[in-house]
Formats: C-alpha cells, sequence, structure tokens
C-alpha cells in the first residue's frame, strides 16, 4: 500500500454530506480521517469473513485511537447519517464493534481521493514504511515464496472484472435485500472489485500467519472464480490441493502417539505445535498436560470400529460423499451442506445448541459419538484449537516442507500457496505432486489423494 490516496467506493460523496450536515465536533474535523474509516472497512471486507460475522467488519477500538484520537465522533456521525451501520455488539476482550458499509451501491466503482491533510500523509507514509518492513521482514524468512510476487504475475482485468458482472448481477423484485447474517451482494461485489484493482496495480501485499502458519497473500483473498484471469510470465497456473484436507488430518489426532512425548517421534505430534498449547488450557483449572491426558484417556475408552470407519471414509478422497452415504442414507448428496456440515462440528464451540448448529452436531454425533468427544475435548477451552491444530499440520506440509523442497530442487520453478493448496505454472503439476505425496506422508504417515485445477478456464 504504497499510494497517498484513499480509495473509496463511488457512492460515497463525503463532500456533499459534509457540506450539508456539517459535523459538531469539538474541534474542527478532518475530511481524511472520515475517508480513513471508509477506506478502512474496504480493505477488511477483502479479507475479512464477512458471512462468519453477520455481514459485519470488527474494528478494534485501539487501532482507530491510535490513527484519530476522537474516532468515535467520526463514527457516530457516519452512523447518524447511515454512511454506516452496526452490529452493536461488543464482547470485552474477544470481539470488538462490527461496522459495515451502508451506502454502497451496485454499480460502485473505485474512486481515487487524494490525502490532503498534511498530518494524515505524514502518517500514511510512515504506515506504508512499517508495512513495507513488515513484508521486507516476511521476505528473509519466506522468500521461496514472496519472490514470485512480482511484474510477472498478472490478471486480466477486464475480464475478471466482467466475471465480477457476471457473479453478483442485481437483483430485482422480491429477492432484494441482506439475507440475514449475510454481507450484501453489494459488499461482495465491490470488495472484488478492490481486489481486482490491487493486483492489476501491482499492489501485492503478503503475511505468514506465525500463528498458524498460513501464508496470506493477493491470491489467498482474491475470489476463487477470478483467480481463472491470473497467469504468470503468460502461463496459466495450476491449482494442486490435497483433497479433504481437514477431515484426512483429523485422523492423526485420533492415534495416542500423537500425544505422546517423544524425543524423535516418527510423525509429526502435538508437542511440535507450541502455539497450540494455550487453546489447549483452560485458565489456571487445567494446564496443557492435563488436556493431554483427557485425550488420551478418551481414545483408550474408544470404539475402534467407529474410529476405522471414519477414517477410510476420511483417507477415500470422497470424504462428503461417503459422510453422506453414512448420516444421510436417503437423502440426495448434497456437497456444500456436508461441508458445512463438517466444518460445524470441526469449528463451531462446543457450547452451540441451536439452530443449524445443533442439527448438524446432534447427527454427527449419534453416527461417531467417539469422535465427537475427541473433538469436543481438544475445543473445550477455546473453539478455534481444533482448526489452529489441522491448520498447523497442512501450513507444515505444503509450506515448510513441499514448497521449500521444491525451492531447493527446482529454484527457478514459480510456486503460490492457497492454504491446502500449490500453485505453479501449467506443466509442472507431476513434479509438484509428486512432492507434495512424498512430504505429506514422511510428515504425517498419510497417504494423501490430489486434485488439480488447470486455471484460466474462463
Amino acid at each position: 500500500m504504497n499510494h497517498l490516496y484513499w480509495r473509496i467506493p463511488s457512492s460515497i460523496d463525503l463532500e456533499s454530506l459534509l457540506d450539508k450536515y456539517p459535523p459538531k465536533f469539538k474541534r474542527p474535523y478532518k475530511i481524511d480521517y472520515f475517508y480513513y474509516f471508509i477506506e478502512l472497512l474496504c480493505d477488511m471486507m477483502e479479507y475479512n469473513d464477512l458471512d462468519g460475522n453477520g455481514g459485519y467488519v470488527n474494528l478494534n477500538a485501539q487501532l482507530m485511537q491510535s490513527i484519530v484520537h476522537n474516532y468515535n465522533e467520526y463514527l457516530d456521525y457516519l452512523l447518524e447519517h447511515r454512511v454506516i451501520r452496526t452490529d452493536k455488539k461488543y464482547i470485552p476482550g474477544a470481539k470488538s464493534m462490527g461496522y459495515v458499509l451502508n451506502k454502497l451501491n451496485y454499480d460502485a466503482e473505485i474512486k481515487q481521493i487524494a490525502v490532503k491533510s498534511s498530518v494524515v500523509r505524514k502518517n500514511r507514509a510512515k504506515k506504508n514504511r512499517a508495512l513495507g518492513q513488515e513484508m521486507k521482514a516476511t521476505c528473509t524468512k519466506h522468500s521461496y515464496l514472496t519472490k514470485w510476487f512480482n511484474e510477472k504475475l498478472q490478471i486480466d482485468a477486464e475480464g475478471a472484472y466482467a466475471k465480477i458482472e457476471e457473479l453478483f448481477p442485481e437483483l430485482t423484485g422480491a429477492i432484494r435485500g441482506v439475507r440475514k447474517g449475510r454481507a450484501s451482494r453489494a459488499t461482495k461485489k465491490y470488495s472484488a472489485k478492490l481486489a481486482v484493482q490491487k493486483f492489476a496495480a501491482g499492489n501485492f501485499y503478503y503475511k505468514l500467519d506465525e500463528n498458524v502458519g498460513r501464508f496470506h497473500s493477493n491470491l489467498t483473498n482474491i475470489k476463487k472464480e477470478l483467480r481463472n484471469f491470473i497467469t504468470y510470465d503468460g502461463k496459466p497456473l495450476v491449482n494442486i490441493d490435497i483433497k479433504n484436507s481437514q477431515p484426512l488430518l483429523s485422523t492423526i489426532l485420533l492415534e495416542p502417539s500423537f500425544y505422546a512425548l517423544q524425543k524423535k517421534p516418527r510423525y509429526i505430534n502435538i508437542h511440535q505445535l507450541p502455539s497450540s498449547f494455550n487453546l489447549l488450557t483452560n485458565n489456571n483449572k487445567h494446564t496443557y498436560t492435563d488436556t493431554i491426558i483427557m485425550l488420551v484417556k478418551v481414545l483408550q475408552s474408544s470404539d475402534i470400529k467407529e474410529f476405522n470407519i471414519y477414517s477410510s471414509i476420511a483417507k477415500s478422497g470422497d470424504f462428503y460423499q461417503q459422510l453422506s452415504k453414512i448420516m444421510y442414507p436417503k437423502r440426495p448428496f448434497e456437497k456444500a451442506e456436508m461441508k458445512k456440515l463438517t466444518y460445524t462440528v470441526f469449528f463451531s464451540n462446543n457450547r452451540s445448541i441451536q439452530g443449524m448448529h445443533y442439527a448438524s452436531k446432534r447427527d454427527f454425533r449419534r453416527i461417531f459419538p467417539d469422535i465427537y468427544k475427541i473433538f469436543s475435548v481438544i475445543k473445550r477451552k477455546n473453539h478455534r484449537a481444533l482448526s489452529h491444530i489441522l491448520q498447523r499440520i497442512e501450513s507444515e506440509i505444503m509450506i515448510q516442507k513441499a514448497c521449500k523442497r521444491i525451492s531447493i530442487e527446482q529454484p527457478t520453478l514459480p510456486i503460490f500457496t492457497i492454504h491446502d493448496s500449490i500453485l505453479t505454472t501449467d506443466g509442472n503439476q507431476d513434479y509438484v505432486e509428486k512432492v507434495i505425496i512424498e512430504e505429506a506422508f514422511k510428515l504425517t504417515g498419510l497417504k494423501v489423494s490430489l486434485g488439480k485445477e488447470i486455471l484460466n478456464q474462463k
């Protein structure tokens, strides 16, 4: 983000609004501070799970106050004039207040507005330098991933924008509006446009999440359908992913050896994932060791036949269809629904007992009671613990093992990652597949099945 201008939706006319309704602040207002909040929301819409947060973006008060001391006055003004709206949900230490743009039309374009305030320009330049240093640090540690974000990585912007219009046609009649708990289609459409614009401008960003090991970049944040318009050095990209990655990796958690403290374990185990320790404890009431002991006891008393059935379908490469046959033998198979059900079981709070969450977990527990219990013990203190462990293992396979090996054996081979997948240029997929299969087995003992998709299939 090296620009000294704001990216603002064209449907928002702040200058006219401020002229008509001058803010009654204690001190003179700066229009740049209004733009700051609007652009912040737009940027965060791009890489936040809006649907998972009721359609809102959580804004941290400390972050806002570090930029604008009287930030509440600016937010209150934008709320009063319905430029933004809020979910009014604040949980101390857990959730910041959520906001979303209210005045965002379907045909909103991205307009650039120069930063006017000299103070804001200095702060903006300082922030850009800090971001640059952060990216430089990522480059130092993970140059084998970052070096491919260069002028050869291109997007067909015209084609991508046309695709966005196809994906988000304006709805009319009785089906208009926002589905409760979901981001509006206008919001999603604008976020998609913003992602394409950054890509086309070569405004690349990337960062390794030290917590779970995932590599976040323009590629991970851009909408899946728009990746078909991305090429490297004029060549199409091929996406190679581990089929049913997280259900497959969850079978590791059903092995007592995963929890055993060993000097030289044959495969990866929980003690090699120290970032997960705090998520498995319960404040001062239970220690990390207590949780491990509990997990091992549950495993020792569990039904081996149940574990074998679950492991068999998880390793089949066709997990969701096999799970559907077992859980709902009389229903037609719907992959999206079974995937949603699985993620609900894996990642929702143990105390979630209402609506779809309850039905999904109830049905899964009926078929796999002991496996459900294992997952519940892992999530008992923090429901993010299970996803954290699985994502960490996933990252170890793809980033720390497979990508590093590729960078040593084939240093001129372009590689990118999108969580459970590696992208390379068309013609090199067989080699990358071989590396992923071998490194996954070395680390986990699992024989992974891979999916392959040639992008640029518009």
